[in-house]
């Protein structure tokens, strides 16, 4: 094999390799071209379905999962319609989740969700001596979304649907006493600042399982805590009973409907 027949074999190996590369590449990212089709697509999809809504492109990207793009779009005057419309490399519109995102108000919903985070972390977080790893105000579990409206402002006084309080902190005495304890203290900061919570959840690790750094993950394994605790029994004597009782009796409550 003379040297000029060496060179085409290796300049040729090495288109094959640069194109199998970009082959790779193109299956986990996409392309520019595809992706400029898939926002062509987009816009005229804005334009002939949601022309009312005032919608601007925020973001594109690839999905290797399907071989499709994601659009994302935003409204310019209403923060809660935000969507994604799904389209195929040559700019053709698959779907939307307009309905499932924004008519269901799970847009709403999680805009207010981390609103009212950051209202429980600037109420609580400092204000009392716990070793708190999360604080949190959320919308109860069986809460109806539909009853939100959006783009509304929330009122923590008044809230438009039931919000319980999740806290999860560190302790040497990991027991249903200081469960009780945290839970009052909790109560008055509550009731002094008018917030109506109507049940409490409550996590207590072991201080011995704190992570010791943020970035490491943290260990339930060996915590004790009570789930969706009535406020109207926190009043009962003997707290730190009633609570274990209760706890044991939702567990156990939960354990016959898995079993059905």
């Amino acid at each position: 094999m003379n040297l000029k027949t060496k060179k085409i074999i290796i300049g040729t190996i090495g288109v094959g390799l640069t194109i199998l590369v970009l082959a790779l590449v193109n299956s986990f990212t996409g392309n520019p071209i595809a992706n400029g089709l898939a926002r062509k697509g987009a816009q005229h999809y804005m334009d002939t379905h949601y022309s009312d809504l005032n919608l601007s492109i925020a973001k594109s990207a690839y999905s290797f999962k399907d071989g499709s793009y994601y659009v994302s779009v935003q409204s310019n005057t209403s923060k809660d319609t935000a969507f994604n419309i799904y389209v195929d490399s040559y700019g053709n519109v698959r779907s939307d989740n307009y309905q499932y995102e924004v008519e269901n108000n799970f847009t709403t919903f999680r805009r207010l969700d981390k609103e009212l985070r950051e209202k429980s972390i600037e109420l609580i977080d400092g204000k009392l001596d716990y070793d708190f790893d999360y604080i949190a105000f959320r919308f109860v579990k069986e809460a109806n979304f539909l009853l939100l409206e959006r783009d509304m402002q929330v009122d923590i006084h008044n809230p438009p649907l039931p919000i319980t309080i999740d806290v999860t902190l560190f302790s040497e005495d990991v027991s249903y006493d200081k469960i009780a304890e945290v839970s009052k203290a909790l109560e008055t900061i509550l009731v002094e600042n008018d917030i109506p919570i109507v049940d409490y959840n409550i996590r207590i690790l072991p201080l011995s399982d704190k992570p010791q750094n943020k970035d490491q993950a943290v260990s339930w394994v060996n915590s004790l805590s009570i789930s969706d605790f009535p406020t109207a029994l926190m009043n009962s004597e003997n707290l730190s009973q009633v609570m274990d009782q209760f706890e044991m009796n939702r567990v156990n409550e939960v354990n016959e409907k898995d079993k059905k």
